[in-house]
């Protein structure tokens, strides 16, 4: 018997969900239950984690085989050539935990945890209940990355209001094109930089 592979917005829902999970570093990070240096080493190792399962699967057929049949149901069509979404995610927290003063780590770490996923879950979701198609970006997800990214930036990284939804919008007009690059790589760079611009350190 053939299972059926999982409807677009559920399979969203499934990318976004492990996609909220990464919040929980920037919480701990500010709840002091991790440190700095503890957290660079985490994020830093999972990048070479997912690079190199990124270069196995590529390099053996049976691992690739048995990748896809994993998490296949989960990529986005593009991703089954290039480096998946969780991947970009991993470097781009890195590089800002390793590049970016504390506070403006926190907001990009925020942001592409959640104001990205928001966004995705949000636009998907309403899409579906209108019966509209799935995967075009709307005014409504965007508007809940703004405010999600708005509420961690302001309760994690102390950033006044209009500071914080500053950045919200930063990171819904850097996760609004498909291209260039992952969109978990801009919302992060984008928001970093804000933030450091805002005078967030």
């Amino acid at each position: 018997m053939t299972v059926a592979p999982p409807s677009p917005l559920r399979a969203e829902l499934a990318r976004k969900a492990l996609h909220l999970l990464t919040a929980a570093l920037p919480l701990a990070w500010v709840a002091g239950t991790v440190t700095t240096a503890q957290l660079r080493a985490v994020l830093t190792s999972a990048v070479l984690v997912a690079l190199t399962i990124e270069l196995l699967r590529r390099n053996s057929a049976a691992i690739g085989r048995q990748f896809m049949a994993m998490v296949g149901p989960l990529l986005r069509g593009h991703e089954t050539q290039a480096l998946t979404g969780a991947t970009w995610l991993a470097i781009a927290m890195t590089a800002v935990v390793w590049v970016a003063p504390e506070r403006a780590a926190v907001a990009a770490l925020w942001a592409a945890a959640v104001g990205d996923a928001s966004a995705a879950v949000v636009g998907r979701s309403v899409a579906a209940l209108r019966n509209a198609p799935q995967g075009k970006k709307s005014w409504v997800g965007s508007l809940a990355a703004v405010v999600s990214t708005a509420i961690g930036c302001h309760l994690l990284a102390q950033a006044p209001w209009p500071v914080a939804f500053g950045l919200g919008a930063v990171a819904a007009i850097a996760e609004y094109p498909r291209r260039p690059l992952d969109d978990n790589l801009r919302v992060a760079t984008a928001v970093a930089v804000a933030a450091v611009l805002a005078g967030l350190r």
